[in-house]
């Protein structure tokens, strides 16, 4: 059994900028858990617990939902907030609304989420809100303030992704990639 999600990566260059609005978000923090910078990333489609056996056809939904190809394109991260689950704070830095290339991103996901479901392959259908992670079990004693900042998010690729953890480190992996370009 594999923990899976289908994922956007970020390169390094994006990776640099996330890392600077968490570390605001640190200095205002008493503790938490932040994301690490090889795991920060934007799910599209959290499948979770699926057979190894699995693994091979959903690469190939993937595939097949990306076609005809979709041009890459970019996304613009302005918007800094968080979930809160029982007193418990996930913060999260996501696209603008009115982004209009996010109806892109939407597509994108609604394709490979209708493929998965005519393979009756399941998933997390939650409403999309798209956003990575920044840190979870956030606490604080006063309100957090980030200024507002544009990242200009490159959508090149979709990549399906294992979660585990390696030496007690939680690490995602690709297992496979498709590039927009191709």
């Amino acid at each position: 059994m594999r923990r899976l999600f289908i994922a956007v990566n970020c390169d390094d260059k994006i990776k640099k900028q996330l890392l600077s609005v968490q570390e605001k978000i640190k200095a205002q923090s008493l503790k938490g858990k932040f994301s690490l910078p090889q795991n920060l990333h934007l799910t599209l489609v959290f499948i979770g617990e699926t057979p190894d056996d699995k693994i091979q056809l959903i690469s190939s939904v993937i595939e097949k939902a990306l076609k005809p190809p979709v041009a890459p394109f970019t996304i613009t991260f302005s918007e800094v907030g968080c979930f809160k689950h029982s007193n418990k704070e996930l913060w999260w830095i996501g696209t603008d609304h009115n982004d209009t290339r996010l109806d892109t991103l939407k597509t994108i996901r609604q394709r490979i989420t209708n493929a998965l479901s005519l393979e009756g392959v399941r998933f997390d259908n939650r409403p999309f809100k798209a956003h990575i992670t920044l840190g979870r079990e956030i606490k604080h004693e006063l309100p957090v303030i980030i200024p507002k900042q544009e990242i200009i998010f490159p959508v090149n690729s979709i990549s399906l992704m294992k979660s585990e953890h390696v030496n007690r480190v939680l690490t995602y992996t690709e297992i496979s990639g498709i590039n927009l370009s191709d």
